[in-house]
């Protein structure tokens, strides 16, 4: 079968951009032609999995909003690479990079569309892209609130014009299914939980070690997490927590940690290689994901899964489908850092506790294999594209400017 993947970025910036590339490689493997459309942004001195890279959005502000409703030179290069490839199936990712004309360039093919997180048309999440939405403040800023207006009144309708004629929209968690079924009604929606290559699994050392990996922004929660930890050193002077990651971030919780007295428990690391992230996940005790915003399923609880380490996670958007209270890990209410606390000092103070927590989420963790999962998403390749065959040449022609 011949797949192409489109996503905004061609290189592993995040979790929707590991699993393209996870995706890629294992459907290569299984004998499947696979090629890779994405944009150039940000790819300058990055190792690109993409296979045709396209220009993203450029130019002055009033040219950018224009060209985020349609971006002529990025229809026109998708258009012609699909062509070049004559895909069995299209598989969209992320794609506001690439505005809603990527829609229309990919018409003419059998097409499925993931959605690993908030986007552009999904209107119930639609403030979770704007920075004010997770300040805290229960507000947006006056920017935030034009750009708002802007993507609910003018962007979104020009996807959802488009989106009528996906054949499948498929989305890692129950969560997000109910939220863009909404949007999408028309569209059959499925969920497919993302999978992972297993790593290898540890018992959980009583090393009193907290483990943080993601990007650090405000929605991720960082800063609650170690407003929370603050309170875990107090009863627990022995007790790390390591962040890694990097983002916008990285400097103020830098200046947190030396305010909170807590430069001899707290380890902001940035960037590091998958093989010392590993190495994090096996010396840690539980892994803590301290969202204030809507999660989809991410790769980082997979991991922790994987390796088999307890979770404590926010109860929000689809953390609840991974972690099971009291069985592999503890939920807690967004940006609540006193519930944070109490759930993390469980967790390091009964080492019974934790490894029991741990074993179970080995055991969870095999139904996220990489292998199930390609075999799912095979299942509903060829579920789309047998659907175009019968429907037969009047469901296929070449794609058209909506």
């Amino acid at each position: 079968m011949k797949i192409c993947h489109i996503i905004n970025i061609g290189f592993e910036a995040g979790g929707a951009e590991k699993v393209v590339r996870l995706v890629t490689d294992g459907l290569r493997d299984r004998g499947h032609q696979v090629n890779v459309i994405a944009t150039d942004h940000r790819l300058a001195g990055q190792r690109s999995f993409a296979d045709v890279v396209v220009p993203e959005v450029r130019g002055n502000a009033p040219v950018r909003i224009a060209r985020f409703f349609w971006h002529q030179e990025g229809y026109r290069q998708v258009k012609e690479a699909v062509a070049r490839i004559r895909p069995d199936v299209v598989h969209l990712h992320t794609i506001g990079l690439f505005s809603p004309s990527v829609l229309s360039a990919t018409g003419g093919f059998p097409r499925v569309l993931t959605v690993h997180g908030p986007e552009d048309w999904t209107l119930e999440l639609l403030s979770w892209n704007l920075p004010s939405r997770s300040s805290g403040s229960g507000r947006l800023s006056v920017p935030d609130t034009a750009r708002y207006a802007y993507l609910r009144f003018l962007q979104r309708p020009a996807y959802l014009a488009r989106l009528r004629g996906i054949d499948r929209v498929l989305t890692p968690s129950a969560y997000f299914a109910r939220s863009v079924g909404r949007d999408v009604p028309t569209v059959p929606t499925h969920v497919l939980p993302n999978g992972i290559e297993l790593p290898a699994s540890s018992p959980v050392p009583d090393t009193s070690r907290l483990l943080y990996v993601g990007r650090l922004e405000t929605v991720k929660g960082p800063d609650v997490l170690v407003d929370a930890f603050a309170s875990v050193v107090r009863t627990n002077p022995r007790a790390q927590l390591t962040l890694i990651g990097r983002g916008p971030f990285q400097s103020r919780l830098e200046e947190q940690v030396a305010r909170l007295g807590l430069s001899d428990n707290v380890s902001v690391t940035g960037y590091v290689s998958d093989e010392e992230k590993l190495a994090a996940y096996h010396r840690s005790t539980a892994v803590v994901i301290p969202s204030v915003g809507p999660e989809n399923f991410p790769t980082v609880a997979l991991e922790a899964l994987g390796v088999g380490r307890p979770l404590i996670a926010s109860r929000m958007g689809g953390l609840p489908e991974l972690v099971a209270p009291g069985e592999n890990g503890f939920l807690v209410e967004p940006g609540d850092p006193a519930a944070l606390a109490r759930a993390m000092s469980r967790v390091l103070d009964d080492t019974e506790l934790a490894a029991r927590m741990g074993a179970r989420s080995r055991e969870l963790a095999e139904n996220y294999s990489m292998d199930l999962f390609l075999e799912r998403l095979e299942t509903h390749y060829r579920e789309v594209t047998s659907a175009r065959q019968e429907a037969g040449p009047l469901a296929t022609g070449a794609g058209t400017r909506a």
